[in-house]
């Protein structure tokens, strides 16, 4: 949609106020509402927002030496609005929604904001020959906003009566989603008490991340209309399921929009292509553990069943960091199963583009795939155990520093850092094995509401 088109959008749909909305480093919704009369002179002049939004953590708090924040006296950024994304929030009477992203005054676009690194990934792609077609699949825990006991008991997966647990607010919820261009596909109980999952349309370049942000945003909105709080932290509870953020993919000729990871004349059904892009997510696997779980809390997951433990590829392997589905049609796809449920959607496409980009320009020949030998996974190098170890990995790889831009690696490290130090001092036993084990209260006020 044009911003010429954009006062008929607002009188046809009957909106009053319009919300500017960016993403900030955890994938929370940043964001001012103003009156759709003055739309189009924000939208020629953007709007002016406090420029450290991207570096605060997840709860708000200031984090000291960065550029964004105090070395840059607290200065301000200016939203601008992306015309194409202007639709309703049917969640909220009389009001649309426009995604944005910031600049420095001077229009100098902000290179840290993860949608702007998502499309710069994307375009690399597409100057590649490729285009990315992706979804991202959630888990979600649901609790009673007053007593946080849960939306409904057991771990009955796919059981109807779960699934289906208050019909009203399932059907309200998945009837907005849907309104506000989440293309859903299904929704059941996962396998924890009050944990969800809901799938929906994968979709091209940008697009899929914005639906993400949408789809998670909207989740929480509209659980709190219907008395809950739904969220999205990884790990809320030490004996229940984690909440993982699956990403799956596959990968496009740019012109004629053939699936390139296929092959059907290989002994596998995948091509060579696709065999250099998981060389290229394997050889990344460290660093990217930082950016796919990037709380403290995200770690334990690493330990549980049906996650990952090692840098390892399958197919239809889902204890593997990377599986293959629908090998040998032209439906072949790639799923990283790297990503928590925590994890900022533009930030987890735009370092696995870059991680697979990297793969095919230096022809990286993945390891053995899981089960195809008895030592394979033994051998595979494990997934960091911590927060701090993973974000060590990403320090050192230099290869997504180039790709990323090595501003936002410095910003992002700094925060979570700052993040890691906040757990250390309100949690004594953080780092040690007891914290391993055990969800702390601390973990649940600080990331619960928020994430």
């Amino acid at each position: 949609m044009s911003l010429m088109n954009a006062e008929g959008f607002f009188e046809d749909g009957g909106y009053d106020y319009v919300r500017f909305e960016q993403t900030d480093l955890h994938g929370m919704s940043r964001s001012q509402t103003i009156t759709t009369r003055n739309f189009q002179r924000f939208a020629e002049s953007g709007v002016t927002v406090f420029g450290g939004l991207l570096g605060l953590d997840a709860q708000g708090d200031l984090v000291s030496g960065l550029e964004y924040l105090d070395e840059s006296a607290y200065g301000d950024h200016v939203m601008w609005p992306d015309p194409r994304t202007l639709s309703a929030v049917p969640w909220i009477p009389k009001t649309a929604r426009v995604l944005a992203e910031p600049s420095w005054q001077d229009g100098t676009p902000v290179s840290v904001g993860p949608r702007f690194i998502m499309r710069q990934m994307v375009q690399r792609l597409s100057d590649a020959g490729f285009v990315l077609r992706s979804t991202f699949e959630y888990d979600l825990y649901l609790v009673d906003r007053l007593s946080l006991s849960p939306a409904f008991e057991g771990k009955q997966l796919y059981w109807s009566l779960s699934n289906d647990f208050d019909g009203a607010f399932m059907v309200e919820l998945l009837d907005t989603l849907s309104s506000a261009a989440v293309d859903v596909l299904s929704s059941n109980a996962a396998n924890g008490p009050g944990q969800l999952r809901i799938t929906y349309a994968a979709t091209v370049g940008v697009n899929a991340a914005d639906q993400a942000f949408t789809f998670k945003n909207a989740v929480k909105e509209i659980a709190r209309k219907h008395g809950y709080t739904a969220s999205f932290m990884t790990m809320p509870y030490s004996n229940e399921n984690p909440s993982s953020g699956h990403f799956q993919y596959s990968l496009l000729e740019r012109r004629g929009g053939a699936n390139v990871f296929a092959d059907e004349a290989s002994p596998d059904g995948l091509s060579r292509l696709s065999k250099w892009w998981v060389g290229g997510q394997i050889k990344h696997t460290a660093a990217l553990s930082a950016i796919c779980s990037p709380t403290v809390n995200c770690f334990r997951r690493y330990r549980t069943r049906f996650a990952p433990s090692r840098a390892t590829w399958g197919y239809e392997d889902t204890t593997s960091s990377l599986r293959v589905r629908g090998a040998r049609t032209t439906e072949t796809q790639i799923e990283s199963r790297l990503p928590a449920s925590g994890s900022n959607p533009y930030l987890v496409a735009a370092a696995v583009m870059a991680a697979g980009l990297d793969g095919i320009v230096c022809e990286e020949e993945p390891p053995e795939p899981s089960g195809s030998s008895q030592t394979s996974d033994l051998s595979a190098p494990l997934l960091p155990a911590s927060l701090d170890a993973a974000l060590d990995a990403l320090m050192a790889d230099t290869v997504l520093h180039e790709y990323l831009g090595r501003e936002f690696v410095q910003l992002f490290v700094c925060v979570k850092r700052h993040e890691i130090e906040k757990a250390r001092a309100s949690e004594p036993a953080y780092g040690t094995d007891g914290w391993s084990t055990a969800v702390t209260e601390w973990e649940r006020e600080n990331l619960f509401n928020y994430l």
